[in-house]
């Protein structure tokens, strides 16, 4: 009996040391790349599946059928498990193949992309086609859903010069705009008002949002707009508090750019770069003529200060030679987590990413976006009179609708999105 005891206690301790070891295995795995066949309803998809932790903890997945290939992003909602999918939903009608990826734990994170002759375009750019809408409709019918399949709510909700569209706003959105003397705020629930000066400032030079922060100067008057003071409204919360700056910061003074929850200041008239950390309440002097400036464009650097008097020379990182541009009039190129956006001089937006940079995605059309943001998976910009939002869980919404963003464009809007964890 001691002897079965005992064999007992030793496969005991081994399956607790194998499930252990595969849980520290698990646990500390930083990436995986494998390749597979997946087969649906007869038809047979190429698989190319790609774990990365660092790249926001997600999964990023090729789907090919024959020239036609599609493209995903989805969440970790695996344990850093391998074959994610659990079926492949597909529409085939001429030339125009659409599939809908179905997970092991569903997501609504995804949407439908189509493919036509080879060029891959999102669920939006094609939802007024009559077979696609057909597609829509019989993942309906299998209770599949994406708030992209539904209208968007004409409700408004005034403000000081804007109406918000507030059943069209993202519960983790906080969209601000500037109004002249201080900023609206829009989220899902309300719109509020925060007056910052006492008349009207036309040109935003000076307003960032810095994380949930946003940090405006307190001029001195109508007519100087020096400053010794900046206020920091939590968009949020509406709190706000003030901070000073050491010395005078002259109205010749524009924003390098934000880095780390930090913003940065120069000032061309005093040759000053200050460093303002909302979080900290602090401003700090980080270049003069004595230490000269600091620059960062992905890595930081120390530089003459000068060059940026004399430029305006903000921060930048330049993403597009990270990925293949298959568009010479590209203006800008965004990331997050290894997802690459970008839009051209005619207002096409298209989606690349970093793992399978051989192909990109028509988005959708805008005419003439301005004030162009990508926060985490959302693209926020202002065509016409309208403030739209775009991801591919959402499709285009419209957020705020104000008639004087057709005549001023100068820093209107900013967005600040929660995490949902």
């Amino acid at each position: 009996m001691r002897a079965v005891g005992r064999v007992i206690s030793i496969s005991i301790l081994l399956m607790i040391l194998f499930f252990g070891g595969q849980w520290i295995v698990t646990h500390f795995k930083e990436s995986h790349e494998i390749v597979y066949d997946f087969v649906a309803d007869g038809t047979t998809f190429q698989v190319k599946e790609n774990y990365q932790k660092k790249l926001g903890d997600h999964y990023y997945v090729e789907i090919s059928l024959g020239k036609d290939q599609f493209y995903y992003e989805f969440p970790n909602l695996f344990q850093k498990g391998k074959t994610i999918l659990s079926d492949i939903k597909m529409m085939k009608k001429d030339n125009l193949v659409c599939i809908y990826p179905v997970l092991e734990k569903e997501s609504s994170s995804h949407n439908i992309e189509c493919s036509r002759d080879g060029v891959l375009y999102s669920y939006q750019s094609l939802k007024n086609d009559p077979s696609v809408q057909e597609f829509v409709t019989s993942l309906k019918s299998n209770s599949f859903t994406s708030t992209s399949w539904e209208n968007e709510s004409p409700e408004t909700t005034p403000a000081v010069q804007s109406v918000g569209f507030l059943n069209n706003i993202s519960k983790q959105d906080r969209v601000i705009v500037w109004y002249y003397q201080g900023i609206e705020i829009f989220s899902s629930k309300e719109a509020k008002n925060i007056p910052l000066l006492n008349w009207d400032k036309y040109e935003n030079t000076h307003g960032v949002l810095v994380g949930k922060y946003y940090v405006v100067p307190s001029y001195q008057s109508n007519r100087v707009f020096d400053f010794t003071q900046a206020t920091v409204v939590d968009v949020t919360t509406t709190s706000f508090f003030t901070v000073d700056f050491p010395q005078t910061v002259s109205q010749n003074t524009y924003i390098n750019g934000i880095v780390d929850g930090k913003v940065y200041y120069l000032d061309k008239d005093n040759v000053v770069q200050y460093e303002l950390n909302p979080e900290k309440k602090s401003v700090r002097i980080v270049g003069n003529q004595a230490v000269n400036a600091q620059y960062y464009d992905g890595k930081w650097e120390t530089v003459n200060i000068y060059d940026l008097v004399n430029t305006e020379k903000k921060f930048e990182v330049d993403y597009s030679k990270d990925i293949t541009l298959q568009r010479e009039d590209v203006v800008q190129v965004f990331e997050s987590n290894g997802v690459y956006y970008y839009y051209t001089q005619s207002g096409d937006f298209y989606r690349i990413f970093k793992f399978f940079p051989e192909k990109s995605m028509f988005l959708f059309h805008a005419d003439s976006p301005n004030n162009v943001v990508l926060n985490t998976d959302t693209l926020y910009y202002i065509s016409g009179d309208t403030l739209y939002s775009y991801n591919e869980e959402s499709g285009i919404r419209s957020l705020v609708k104000n008639n004087e963003f057709l005549y001023n464009t100068m820093n209107r809007i900013q967005a600040y999105k929660e995490s949902k964890s």
